[in-house]
């Protein structure tokens, strides 16, 4: 076969190609991630929640949980029950997840049931089920919005746009590790959902409503802040003021249809209400709300949630600055689209950064984008349409960026599955320190840091000490010496871990600190220390810290604790610490001759 033959055939069907391709690859990982970890690590974190429902449902009869308690540690791996004010049982999630989880669960359990695995919902074949149950997803995904992209862009721009969206992005983690988390479903549900919002406004009915409606529904049940989807709805396809107003008279002349769609959007809530009134007494039942969380939307973390080296996701996720970017070449490219693209994505990173833990707990990259890239994918086949149509050099300079950076994505996603990009203790030290390394190094483990969540859950945001960092610092204050007057640097430093480590310093850490210098508790720490030693002197912080120096010293030596100190504190007068303190301040007048 020539090369020209080749390059025909390829061009050939080239988007469903692609996508054929993609699938492959992503069940390829899926099978060899599957294999490496004996498909009994995927029903983890909050999955264990989502998937819950199911077992208790299909096997157990029994939503009350009861079942968990009859044999005592059975299920205490695999679902964690949470206690409402009536004292009763429940599921912390939705079930939206589960719904979606049914078809590969029933395979599971049909495959148990003809085999020799357990039915108790956690073997073998149910995990190995809910592997490949994204997959599923992604690729209805992939097919929608194939159909909205190919309304706009030729077969080239469309075929890279999902090429680079299902393998550039973090999505592809979340379809190949962590497969049943949220976030590519909703990815799938997004893409389905945008197209149906296109075929309303080309064929508007009551049927393509209620569909658009109960879609909807599904995709806030699963994660309840992408109700904003629906500003996409009533905002496609406006370009101008004049259809602004033109939708507004639409609608209000059409009022029953946007109460036919609320109504299908609650029906399909009615299982979740029902569920929560008879666990809680309450209609609507803020699980979160019970675990301490909440929104701070006076506080959002808006750089921190896009650029931050602890979770920021143009940092983890690149390629998406693209997209950001191709919003703006939509008025020219796609103008129906702009105005509902350009609204929820700022809508939408305004409340995902006013979330309590805005890096949302343990993950890759900032995952709670991935819902959206099936919407952002449009302006990222604007930039690439740009590209494509630029003179050969720029044209050339802008696709091998992108490649480079969907590579990118593929390294970074083993240096997570690696540790070398921690799931939440990442900084600017750390990120530096294993870039370009598929494993972490030594000091990788001493220079992360823990996010403060009992603080977080108060809208302040500082990171704590990790455990190796904690050693690495230990160790360097045992270095210092009391012999000789101590440098003004390693005074510094001595209070800077004393606040930084020390419970009883850290009270002098305010809140307006971590406000004004950032979320790094050494950071901050650091700042503080600076004016503690300003404002007591040299002389002051030499003899402190010297004089515990040299008590550290003492309490180590056991014959003179058990000769001198421990017999005098018995008599009394003077407690051991007291007595401590004068033996070391005889000893520092004596070696440095400086006392009277």
């Amino acid at each position: 076969m020539t090369s020209e033959k080749i390059i025909a055939w390829i061009k050939k069907d080239l988007v469903k190609k692609t996508i054929g391709v993609i699938i492959l690859y992503l069940a390829v990982s899926i099978c060899i991630h599957a294999y490496l970890f004996r498909s009994e690590d995927v029903i983890i974190w909050d999955i264990k929640s989502y998937y819950s429902y199911l077992p208790a449902t299909f096997i157990y009869f029994d939503l009350s949980l009861d079942f968990v308690y009859e044999v005592p540690g059975k299920f205490a791996d695999y679902i964690w029950p949470m206690e409402t004010p009536t004292g009763k049982k429940a599921i912390e999630t939705t079930y939206g997840m589960a719904f979606l989880y049914t078809p590969f669960f029933l395979v599971g359990h049909l495959v148990a049931l003809l085999t020799d695995f357990e039915t108790h919902g956690y073997s073998r074949p149910y995990q190995l089920a809910m592997h490949f149950s994204a997959l599923f997803y992604v690729w209805i995904g992939l097919l929608y919005l194939w159909k909205v992209l190919r309304r706009y862009f030729n077969d080239r721009v469309t075929a890279f746009t999902l090429f680079a969206v299902a393998l550039g992005t973090n999505l592809f983690y979340y379809t190949t590790v962590e497969a049943p988390m949220t976030h590519a479903f909703s990815f799938g549900l997004f893409a389905v959902f945008l197209w149906r919002t296109i075929v309303f406004y080309d064929h508007p009915t009551i049927k393509n409503i209620l569909v658009s409606g109960a879609l909807a529904g599904l995709i806030a049940l699963i994660r309840p802040t992408n109700i904003i989807i629906l500003l996409v709805f009533f905002l496609w396809d406006i370009k101008t003021r004049t259809d602004l107003m033109e939708r507004l008279r639409f609608f209000t002349g059409k009022a029953h249809w946007v109460l036919l769609m609320a109504s299908v959007f609650v029906l399909v809530w009615v299982p979740q209400f029902i569920y929560w009134y008879n666990v809680s007494g309450q209609i609507f039942f803020f699980t979160y709300g019970e675990r301490g969380a909440s929104f701070f939307f006076g506080n959002p973390q808006i750089c921190n949630i896009l650029f931050s080296y602890k979770k920021g996701w143009l940092v983890y996720t690149p390629l998406m600055v693209f997209a950001l970017a191709g919003i703006f070449l939509l008025p020219r490219r796609v103008p129906g689209a702009f105005p509902a693209i350009l609204i929820f994505t700022i809508i939408n990173i305004y409340i995902l950064a006013s979330w309590w833990s805005w890096w949302f707990g343990g993950g890759f990259g900032l995952r709670s984008f991935i819902d959206s890239y099936a919407l952002l994918a449009i302006p990222f086949a604007c930039f690439v349409d740009m590209g494509l149509r630029r003179p050969a050099w720029p044209r050339w300079i802008i696709l091998v960026v992108m490649v480079v950076l969907i590579g990118y994505n593929q390294f970074q996603t083993r240096q997570y599955i690696n540790n070398a990009i921690h799931w939440w203790w990442m900084n600017k030290e750390a990120y530096w320190e294993t870039f370009l390394k598929r494993h972490p190094t030594e000091r990788f483990w001493h220079v992360i840091t823990i996010p403060d969540y009992e603080a977080a859950r108060k809208g302040v945001y500082r990171e704590l000490k990790s455990p190796g960092a904690v050693r690495h610092l230990a160790e360097n204050q045992d270095a210092l010496s009391w012999h000789e007057p101590l440098s003004e640097q390693d005074i510094i430093t001595w209070i800077t871990g004393k606040l930084w480590l020390d419970n009883d310093w850290q009270h002098r850490l305010s809140p307006e600190l971590f406000y004004r210098y950032g979320a790094d508790t050494l950071t901050v720490a650091r700042v503080k220390a600076s004016w503690m030693y300003d404002e007591k002197g040299f002389d002051y912080w030499d003899k402190r810290i010297s004089k515990e120096l040299i008590i550290r010293e003492l309490k180590s030596d056991t014959l003179f604790m058990e000769k001198v100190i421990r017999p005098q504190a018995e008599d009394g007068r003077l407690s051991a610490d007291s007595l401590l303190l004068i033996y070391a301040t005889e000893r520092f007048c004596q070696t440095r001759e400086e006392c009277p």
